[in-house]
């Protein structure tokens, strides 16, 4: 077997379950009626894909969890690896395969939510809207999708059994948004980073807090959709306040954002697929 013949079966498999209907029709939703409740309050589509991106940067991984954090810890769990494991595949070949198949669905979720909150901006709203900007939109939250689609693999493969998989899941998520991103009172990377240097007596600059937030995939996110208002930023005022004066700073740099969004994809899966070449698989 192949990792596509792999990932083939286990989408086969998994498409019978509401795990897939429920992640593309609850995003694609939620999308859609953002777009058609912002109708009336907006003039242009793009002021909307501004709130679309905060209820992705929200939500997108709660959604795409109950998809993803089963999809090996399930199999050692329930026992069907041994099944999956006799066949003629490598452990490579069935992990990666299980990452493409999962990744495939949240991928869907993502365009098919982007095509239906344009396909309301188009007939909804006085300024018809840009192609360009809503590719731009699409692009992004792929890649967002990507990270965390493969952080809740890579957790699957660190744990044999359902009950670590939420939990790791569940940690995964909250440390990387609310924790990171600091929107927690008291509670915050920032406020724990800022207890330790005033014990050691040093400070961060504020360059130095905002680089350190740009390190987890949410922040990245939200900073690399900046990309999608190319030259309409300083006409709307939330989204001027939101990117103003950031735009020659590394962390500001949808490059770098891009790459620390990769970056977390890739290397958890790296880290998964290492602790599951080792596991006992019973």
């Amino acid at each position: 077997m192949s990792t596509l013949t792999v990932a083939r079966d286990d989408f086969t498999n998994a498409r019978r379950s509401y795990a897939v209907l429920g992640v593309v029709g609850v995003f694609s939703v939620l999308v859609a009626l953002l777009f058609a409740a912002n109708s009336s309050n907006h003039q242009f589509a793009f002021r909307t894909l501004f709130d679309v991106s905060f209820l992705v940067f929200l939500l997108l991984p709660i959604i795409l969890a109950p998809l993803t954090y089963l999809a090996i810890a399930g199999d050692l769990d329930g026992g069907a690896i041994k099944y999956v494991m006799g066949l003629p595949n490598t452990r490579s070949q069935y992990v990666f395969g299980k990452l493409l198949s999962r990744l495939s669905v949240g991928l869907a979720a993502v365009v098919i939510g982007t095509v239906a909150g344009f396909a309301i901006a188009l007939v909804t709203y006085s300024n018809a809207p840009e192609v360009v900007r809503f590719a731009e939109f699409a692009a992004v939250t792929l890649l967002f999708a990507f990270s965390w689609v493969g952080i809740y693999v890579g957790v699957s493969a660190l744990t044999d059994s359902r009950s670590r998989a939420m939990l790791g899941a569940f940690v995964a998520y909250f440390v990387l948004v609310p924790f990171w991103f600091g929107f927690l009172p008291v509670v915050s990377l920032l406020d724990l980073l800022g207890s330790i240097t005033d014990v050691l007596g040093v400070t961060l600059s504020q360059d130095t807090q905002s680089l350190i937030q740009a390190l987890s995939p949410a922040t990245a996110y939200l900073r690399s959709t900046e990309i999608i208002y190319t030259g309409v930023v300083s006409g709307h005022e939330r989204i001027a306040q939101t990117f103003s004066g950031q735009s020659t700073k590394i962390y500001a740099k949808v490059w770098f954002n891009a790459l620390v969004m990769l970056g977390w994809g890739v290397i958890s899966m790296v880290v998964g697929y290492a602790s599951f070449r080792r596991s006992e698989l019973g």
